[in-house]
């Protein structure tokens, strides 16, 4: 039995949302009919993230769905020529070791120097698939963060920036030059990140999924977004539209069960597109 914990200890720092989202792949990995199997979520999740991930159960379903999506982006960009993959805040993700890629691929993780020695330890007996390489950096030190991004520009010729549950975390102007840092190289083809729809920015502001660690990133629209920074959509994945493709409801409050039924066609639509993932390519 994992102890209950209170709301005011689940999170703390955007580093816990790591731990966090390694509990919610472990509760899906141990599901019956569990859309990935994740074996080292629990691990690395510990005790601690186990816990978090039971007292936020609906963050499980996100994760879940997304995880799916994220998974079929990197196949289908490996299968082009994508020859490596640039994970930023890379916290637990498992991918280099639960999924089938080419020996060939380099998968490079960054993130806080104190997450990626606790992850080095934690997988020291553990053998990806691939060539492994991480980086101890916080991606707010722009000057650091540039200097490795030229690093790894002129050591690849066709690459993939993935930012999984990262930008909602900057405000505006963190992730536009996020956004022109990662455009400055040639070889970053393609940049997978998340989607959300000007409904769902807007209620995040005045709805804070988690508290100590708000939701900061509120631009006008996403896609405009974007494409003012140099990147515009190939490709987006709803989670809501996937979720029916997976036979994975969206989890619904009961008064929202309730009003659904009563709700227009186009209303119900615009919720199963109210967040999602994009793949980004380089607008010429």
């Amino acid at each position: 039995m994992i102890p209950r914990v209170s709301r005011k200890e689940v999170i703390q720092h955007v580093s816990d949302t790591a731990l966090l989202a390694a509990g919610w792949r472990a509760m899906e990995s141990g599901r019956s009919g569990a859309l990935f199997q994740d074996p080292l979520a629990a691990g690395l999740a510990g005790e601690r993230g186990l816990r978090s991930a039971q007292r936020l159960p609906d963050g499980a379903w996100v994760v879940a769905i997304r995880t799916v999506v994220i998974d079929a982006f990197l196949r289908s960009a490996i299968s082009s020529g994508i020859e490596t993959i640039v994970n930023l805040g890379a916290g637990l993700d498992t991918r280099p070791y639960r999924m089938d890629l080419p020996s060939s691929l380099l998968w490079v993780e960054v993130d806080h120097a104190s997450l990626i020695e606790r992850k080095e330890a934690q997988l020291r007996d553990e053998a990806p698939v691939c060539a492994v390489e991480r980086f101890g950096l916080d991606l707010a030190e722009r000057a650091s963060r540039k200097e490795l991004f030229d690093r790894l520009g002129t050591t690849s010729t066709r690459a993939m920036a993935l930012t999984e549950g990262v930008v909602s975390y900057l405000s505006v102007d963190e992730a536009g030059a996020l956004a022109n840092d990662l455009r400055a190289q040639p070889s970053f083809e393609l940049w997978v990140t998340e989607y959300l729809s000007s409904q769902r920015l807007r209620y995040y502001q005045k709805h804070q999924p988690l508290q100590r660690v708000p939701v900061r990133f509120d631009p006008v629209s996403c896609e405009a977004f974007f494409t003012q920074h140099g990147w515009r959509v190939r490709e987006i994945r709803y989670l809501g539209e996937e979720s029916r493709r997976l036979h994975r409801p969206v989890p619904l409050p009961r008064f929202a069960k309730v009003m659904r039924p009563l709700m227009s066609r186009a209303k119900r639509r615009q919720m199963l597109r109210d967040m999602g993932y994009a793949v980004l390519e380089r607008a010429t």
